[in-house]
């Protein structure tokens, strides 16, 4: 019985691992089709969410993570990203000039205030132009069951956030479509 049991835990845990990366090099790569697009356009890649969160910074430590595009905005910072703002994205989109960047943001848009989300959102849309060129990486909706219960915890005692809600649909491939936790 011992052994089953070690055995069902290397095998929670292995899985868990491999969710970790496996989430990861989806946002690397996503993050490199909007930099090759910023680049083909003209554009500068605007990135919201900092490649080095906590957990981002765990990653780092085995593989690479998303980068800093040519500037990079989160209320944390952006570690060692060289052209940053620290601020909330709702704070300052507003500086940045319409159709001039093709946006990548990940794990951002759950963590927004309520009353500021319609406003960030429809300011992606301006500084971005199209859906094209916003680059949506949200990966927290395929794992409700554990972040409605488990997760909003953590990612807030890590200093990431209070998660209040899931990104059902996203650009480049659809509209924002939330669902409130």
């Amino acid at each position: 019985m011992k052994g089953s049991l070690n055995i069902f835990i290397v095998y929670i845990f292995s899985m868990l691992i491999y969710g970790i990366f496996n989430a990861n090099m989806q946002s690397v790569k996503l993050y490199e089709e909007a930099w090759t697009k910023a680049k083909r356009e003209n554009k500068q890649l605007m990135v919201l969410g900092s490649p080095y969160t906590t957990s981002g910074k765990m990653i780092t430590l085995f593989t690479r993570t998303y980068g800093c595009g040519d500037i990079c905005i989160d209320m944390n910072g952006c570690g060692s990203c060289e052209n940053t703002i620290n601020d909330k994205i709702e704070n300052v989109l507003h500086i940045f000039n319409p159709y001039g960047y093709v946006i990548f943001e990940s794990g951002l848009l759950e963590v927004i205030d309520e009353k500021n989300l319609k406003y960030v959102v429809s300011e992606l849309y301006r500084i971005a132009g199209t859906n094209d060129n916003i680059f949506g990486r949200h990966y927290i909706q395929n794992h409700r069951w554990y972040f409605q219960y488990f997760g909003k915890y953590a990612y807030s005692f890590l200093g990431e956030g209070r998660i209040q809600r899931f990104v059902e649909k996203y650009p480049p491939n659809d509209d924002y479509a939330f669902e409130n936790m």
